[in-house]
Order: structure tokens, then C-alpha cells, then sequence
């Protein structure tokens, strides 16, 4: 009977486990590589936003050509992004029983579409129009749905690490945009809350790995 270096013996009936993780609950449908195929999504999707905000930043977005070329960049960034949160949501739900999801998830979904709709159809309008008045109203919504999913990701209960982060980075991220004063920066937050939910999608597939 030996002395552990905490001061409990190995015979302790008591004593918590050492060493020992707790294990992923079943989760029939996933599978460690349709996890790993999701994170890989979800660094493409960082990736194409980084093009995109270069080619923005450059100014090359206003040639004719690569106008085009953006304008449908930004919309597959808009349809992965929107389908890589429908399965974050649902892979939240059968990793942590995680409640509250669906209605932010949905909402900022539908309104993200929207928006991207919006912004492919309108042509640049002055301040005072009022279609830039209704394009900066839905931002603020938009944002405001981010600051509510991110506070249902930080309720997720025993969520990973990687998912907290991105709760508080969608929570800063939706902020920004709500302020419109800072809502071109708000790409920075969100773009690392994306990297992030890759993160839990690679943990997910970690644990997974031994069941396939």
C-alpha cells in the first residue's frame, strides 16, 4: 500500500481517478472522419475569408473580373459558414446535450443569407439611402444574434475549451458589428471563432478515433 503524491493511498475507495478522462458519450451519425473532413472545411472557410479581405484591401475587388470572382467567393464563404454552424449545432447537441442552440443558429442563418442577398444586389448607395439604412439595421441585427449564440455557446455544459474561446470570440465579433463603427473589424474576432470551431471539430474526431 503505497503513498500517492497528494497523500492518498492507492486502496482509497474514495480517491477521484488519476489519469482517466471521461469518455464521449455514443454519438450514432458522426464518425472521427466526417469530423476531421468538417475541420478542414472550417480552415478553408478561414482561409477564403483571408483572400477575400485581401483582394478588398488591395482594392482589386472593383476590377470587373475579379469583381465577379469575389462576389462568388463571398457567397460559398457565406453557404459554408452557414452549414458548418448547422453542424457545429448539431454535433454540440450530441457531444453535450447542449440546449438553446437552435434558435441563434436559425435566426443568424436565415439573416446571414439575407444580408449576403443584400449585399450582391444592392449597388453602393449613399448614406443617406434608404437601403444603406436597412443594410445597417440588419447588421445590427445580425449582430446581435452572434452576441446570443455566442452566450449559448458558453453555456454549452463541459463544452471543450476551444468552444468557450469561440463563444467569446462570436460574442466579441457580434458586438463590433452592433456598434457599426467597428463593424469591418469585426471579421478579425469572427474569423478567429472559426478557427476555433475547426479546433472543436478536430477534438471531436480525437475522440472518436478509437470508436471507427
Amino acid at each position: 500500500m503505497r503513498d500517492d503524491p497528494a497523500g492518498r493511498r492507492d486502496d482509497n475507495p474514495y480517491a477521484p481517478p488519476r489519469g482517466a478522462l471521461p469518455a464521449a458519450p455514443p454519438m450514432p451519425g458522426w464518425s472521427s472522419a466526417q469530423l476531421r473532413v468538417l475541420g478542414y472545411l472550417g480552415l478553408a472557410t478561414v482561409l477564403g475569408s483571408l483572400v477575400s479581405a485581401l483582394l478588398s484591401l488591395g482594392g482589386l475587388i472593383r476590377m470587373p473580373g475579379v469583381a465577379l470572382y469575389g462576389d462568388w467567393l463571398g457567397l460559398s464563404l457565406v453557404l459554408l459558414g452557414n452549414y458548418l454552424l448547422l453542424r457545429l449545432k448539431g454535433f454540440a447537441e450530441a457531444r453535450f446535450a447542449a440546449r438553446g442552440l437552435a434558435g441563434p443558429v436559425w435566426l443568424s442563418v436565415a439573416l446571414g443569407l439575407l444580408l449576403e442577398a443584400a449585399a450582391l444586389s444592392f449597388e453602393p448607395a449613399p448614406l443617406a439611402s434608404w437601403k444603406a439604412w436597412l443594410y445597417a439595421a440588419g447588421l445590427i441585427g445580425y449582430g446581435g444574434l452572434l452576441v446570443w449564440l455566442g452566450v449559448r455557446l458558453l453555456a454549452v455544459p463541459g463544452g471543450f475549451q476551444a468552444l468557450r474561446g469561440a463563444g467569446w470570440l462570436v460574442i466579441a465579433g457580434g458586438l463590433m458589428l452592433v456598434s457599426l463603427v467597428f463593424a469591418a473589424q469585426a471579421m478579425l474576432p469572427l474569423l478567429g471563432a472559426q478557427l476555433a470551431l475547426a479546433r472543436v471539430f478536430f477534438q471531436g474526431a480525437a475522440e472518436l478515433r478509437g470508436r471507427d
